[in-house]
């Protein structure tokens, strides 16, 4: 299962987001049935895409964005492909 997102170029706030400040993405993702999301951190900015071989059944997957200070966006749901 494969998760792709488009790399944001504007903060929560609307201001201009460079590339070269994305710190990286956490990924949240659940079983439908289940109640709590197991978290995964990519540590890239200019990653787009992450890849998950051992998932089996419906998830419900949510992306944010941190900046090089921590910072981070609110999560959105996002699909796989």
């Amino acid at each position: 299962m494969q998760l792709y997102w488009s790399v944001p170029t504007q903060r929560e706030n609307g201001e201009y987001l460079d590339i070269t400040e994305i710190g990286g993405y956490e990924i949240r993702y659940k079983r439908k049935a289940d109640a709590d999301f197991i978290y995964v951190q990519v540590q890239d900015g200019y990653a787009d895409a992450y890849y998950f071989d051992y998932l089996v059944g419906e998830y419900e997957f949510q992306i944010a964005t941190f900046d090089v200070n921590g910072l981070y966006s609110n999560f959105v749901k996002i699909s796989p492909y």
